[in-house]
């Protein structure tokens, strides 16, 4: 069993999360695949009843479990989405299994991009992209409110510009 507890997960402690309007978000994102998933395993039943082969039906079994851990685990997947912007850097940690947690210096901030696609905009949700000097990393923050995205990209460049300009 999977816990929310803070304790459990690795920089956890005083991450912020992301909206929960994430959840209905990601899914209505993946509603055509969850469609085609659908197809594929209708019509694995109906390839066993019309041939009496058994092993169409196990054919089947793979998109049945792929859709269902899908609609059981986004909520949680959801849940374990956070970041805290300190006074230095900003922590960006996601991950049930294998938990993530990346701390961005200011001062290595090159650029900050808000995106957001016709799903998220629906539930005014917006990503955060940020890409990093060292090696070019980007890293994403997905399910923040347009105006947290907003005050989150201006602090990022103010700080990263007040850090450069002090090198």
């Amino acid at each position: 069993m999977l816990s929310d507890d803070p304790a459990g997960l690795l920089g956890a402690e005083a991450l912020r999360p992301v909206s929960l309007k994430l959840i209905p978000a990601r899914y209505m994102a993946g509603s055509i695949g969850y469609a085609i998933w659908l197809v594929l395993i209708i019509a694995a039943i109906v390839g066993t009843v019309l041939t009496g082969w058994w092993w169409i039906a196990a054919c089947g079994l793979l998109p049945l479990l792929i859709m269902v851990q899908s609609l059981l685990f986004t909520p949680r997947r959801v849940r374990a989405i956070g970041y805290l912007d300190d006074e230095e850097d900003l922590t960006i940690a996601s991950g049930i299994m294998f938990r993530s947690v990346h701390t961005i210096p200011y001062g290595r901030v090159q650029s900050v991009k808000i995106g957001e696609g016709p799903v998220e905009r629906r539930y005014g949700l917006a990503t955060l992209t940020i890409t990093t000097a060292a090696g070019g990393g980007t890293e994403t923050l997905p399910g923040l409110p347009k105006a947290e995205a907003e005050r989150l990209r201006s602090l990022l460049t103010d700080r990263g510009i007040d850090l450069m300009a002090a090198l």
